[in-house]
This record gives structure tokens, C-alpha cells and sequence, in this order.
């Protein structure tokens, strides 16, 4: 493996069906790995599927809710019962949320964290278990940049991030000497399908979002894929416990 491809790996995506994590499971194959995408119904990833496997290399789909511990589990025999240990892990499974804090009820707040962090830990800890009998392994989680800054209505959506930036930091610390590197990227507003749709229901938000990026527009999924190939291959091996900002300069105006 070459110091910015993935030949000869395996990469696991978790929410590859659409968006970044649609883009990463396309690069990552471009870029020689295997890949397994996942999502929560195998019907959403069948775009995702033709659009990597166009790259030649092994893609499979799988099933999984990553609100489910147990579901992760079962998701990670099927993975590791194939006999190869996955050398990039991306954790991208994600929900938004823009609620008033006072209309936040105790599932909303549940959902949200499930999601975004405890299934990102045990997720982690099921393909870190293996990753930890080969002494190396890359992870990368999604957080955000609500992680760091804050917006009306983005109090449940940016602590579940927070989250995600403090367990990477920590699992950086915890699996180093494992060889297990383990990041995130935390992109500023991006093109998704969920978000395209945001935009044309509020024809003014992208120029609000855009007045923040001193770039002077929001991100393209395919903006993080440079970061995320950085972080996935041996590039990055002195590179651990970090959240990488790729968010264009953005500074939120209040």
C-alpha cells in the first residue's frame, strides 16, 4: 500500500447510502480498497453499490441500525466471519436535528445520541477488537462543527457531535499503542440530498450559511474526500485522536 492509496485494503463505510458517506465509499474504492457499505435498509444502497463497484474492486452491502448495539455486533461477525480484519472504519451514520430546545422531548434526545454516539462507540469498539490483533487500524468518525461553535436550535445535534470529537480524542489516546488511529472529520454545511432539500424548502438558507464560510460557499461531499483519504491511508500514521475542521474558514456570525 502506497502512502496515499488504500490498495489491498478493506474499508468498512457505516451510512454510506447517500451524502459523505456515499462519497467516501466511492473514493475509498477508487482508491483499491474493498469496501463495505452499510446503511439501515440494504434497498438504500444500491446507488452506492453501482457507483463504487464501477471502480473494480470488491463492494458488499450490508444491513445495519446503529442504534442497536446489538445490531453493530451482528453487523461486525458478518464483516470480520469473511476472514479479513477492515483497515479503515468510517463512521458516518447520521440524523440531524434544528428543534427549540423547549420542544426537545426525551426521544428526540435519545434518537439523536444514539445515532451519533453511541453508535459511533460501539462501533468502534466492535471492529477496534480486531483491528487490535492486526496492531494497526484507521478510524474516522463524523463529527461537525457544531462540535465547537453553536446556532438556535443546534443544542441536541451539536452535544451528540461534541460527543463524537471528545470519544476521538480519547480512543486516540486509549488504542495508540494498539496501532489503532482513530480521527474525525468535522465538516462545515454541506451539499447532501438532506440538506438540498432543506435549501429548497428555504430558498434564503444557503446565502445564510454561505455569509459564514470565508471561502464563500458551502462544502461539496466531495470536499471531504481529500481529508478522508488523508486520514485513511498510511499518510496519517503519526496523526491520531484529532477532529480535522474542513469547513472553509467558517465563522458563525451571531
Amino acid at each position: 500500500m502506497g502512502q496515499f492509496d488504500l490498495q489491498g485494503a478493506l474499508a468498512v463505510v457505516i451510512g454510506a447510502s447517500q451524502g459523505i458517506g456515499q462519497g467516501l465509499a466511492v473514493a475509498f474504492a477508487k482508491a483499491g480498497a474493498d469496501v463495505v457499505i452499510a446503511s439501515r435498509t440494504l434497498e438504500r444502497l444500491k446507488e452506492t453499490h453501482h457507483l463504487a463497484a464501477a471502480a473494480g474492486t470488491r463492494i458488499m452491502s450490508e444491513a445495519v441500525d446503529v442504534a442497536s448495539p446489538e445490531g453493530i455486533q451482528r453487523f461486525a461477525a458478518t464483516v470480520l466471519n469473511r476472514g479479513t480484519v477492515p483497515t479503515v472504519l468510517v463512521n458516518s451514520a447520521s440524523l440531524g436535528s434544528h428543534k427549540n430546545v423547549f420542544t426537545v422531548t426525551p426521544d428526540d434526545w435519545n434518537t439523536m445520541h444514539d445515532v451519533h454516539l453511541r453508535g459511533t462507540f460501539f462501533s468502534c469498539q466492535a471492529f477496534g477488537r480486531a483491528m487490535e490483533t492486526k496492531k494497526y487500524g484507521k478510524i474516522i468518525n463524523l463529527s461537525s462543527i457544531w462540535a465547537a461553535t453553536t446556532s438556535p436550535n443546534r443544542a441536541v445535534y451539536g452535544a451528540a457531535k461534541a460527543g463524537v470529537s471528545h470519544l476521538t480524542a480519547a480512543l486516540g489516546v486509549e488504542w495508540a499503542p494498539l496501532g489503532i488511529r482513530v480521527n474525525a472529520l468535522a465538516p462545515a454545511a454541506t451539499r447532501t440530498p438532506t440538506i438540498a432539500r432543506r435549501m429548497k424548502e428555504q430558498p434564503q438558507l444557503e446565502e445564510t450559511l454561505r455569509r459564514g464560510i470565508p471561502l464563500g460557499r458551502i462544502a461539496e461531499t466531495d470536499d471531504m474526500i481529500g481529508p478522508a483519504l488523508f486520514l485513511a491511508c498510511p499518510a496519517s500514521d503519526f496523526v491520531t485522536g484529532q477532529t480535522l475542521f474542513v469547513d472553509g474558514g467558517w465563522q458563525y456570525s451571531k
